[in-house]
């Protein structure tokens, strides 16, 4: 805290010195900062008050960030416990400090541009999703998305195309699936988002899409986990397994 008042005031002292005069040549004729100073003191002013704006926006953003992740931490053992009811919009009953427990839909309403927001915008909308509120839930998978952690990435993309599967939009479906598959980093769980996304263009009738995938899983791990549901889906579709 002291090094933010430092920091506002030094923005302060800057901002009341920069239209401080001109300076003089040694000649006496007035120079390029004479004839422009007003408009020199006006860009710098303007500089200052980004910098100044800039350093509280960032120190919002790690206060939010903190507030959002003590608000995650209280609600999670609703999640946990698959009380999604409470998940989502909390638990007026239970108190902390005074405050009582805020909901997964708030805390991604509110905190939305922090990670913890995206955090448990994810959660909110696979709570959502378990309460057959899937159209519901697309809001929050999408908030997720932007997250800047691979892992919440992966859950939003391959949520929100467990969304449109259900209704049969099958081709965006599969696109999902596979940008799922690109933030995994273990072959299996690549492998499973692909096959995934391989029987969503096997629904939307697109063959060939299909047997790229299917041969992708087979290249990632001929023996692996769905490599045999690879070589079946292969089959499925009339393709010669090499």
């Amino acid at each position: 805290m002291k090094k933010r008042e430092m920091n506002q005031e030094d923005a302060s002292q800057l901002l009341t010195g920069a239209d401080s005069g001109a300076v003089s040549s040694d000649s006496g004729e007035p120079n390029f900062i004479e004839k422009n100073g007003k408009l020199i003191s006006i860009v710098s002013l303007v500089v200052v008050v980004a910098i100044a704006v800039a350093f509280y926006l960032r120190y919002q953003s790690e206060e939010a960030s903190g507030r959002a992740s003590v608000l995650l931490t209280r609600v999670m053992e609703y999640y946990e416990a698959g009380d999604y009811e409470k998940a989502l919009n909390g638990d007026p009953s239970k108190t902390y400090l005074g405050e009582e427990v805020k909901g997964l839909k708030y805390i991604a309403d509110e905190f939305s541009s922090t990670d913890q927001g995206k955090i448990a915008a994810l959660y909110a909308a696979n709570s959502l999703f378990n309460s057959n509120k899937q159209s519901d839930s697309k809001k929050y998978f999408e908030i997720a998305q932007k997250s800047s952690a691979d892992i919440i990435r992966l859950g939003a993309n391959a949520g929100l195309a467990a969304t449109l599967e259900i209704e049969n939009k099958y081709s965006e479906a599969a696109e999902l699936y596979k940008s799922a598959s690109q933030y995994a980093d273990e072959d299996n769980i690549k492998s499973r988002y692909l096959f995934y996304s391989a029987l969503c263009y096997e629904k939307a009738e697109n063959s060939a899409q299909a047997e790229s995938l299917y041969r992708e899983i087979l290249k990632l791990s001929e023996f692996g986990e769905f490599s045999t549901l690879a070589k079946a889906g292969l089959t499925r579709i009339g393709t010669i397994i090499e």
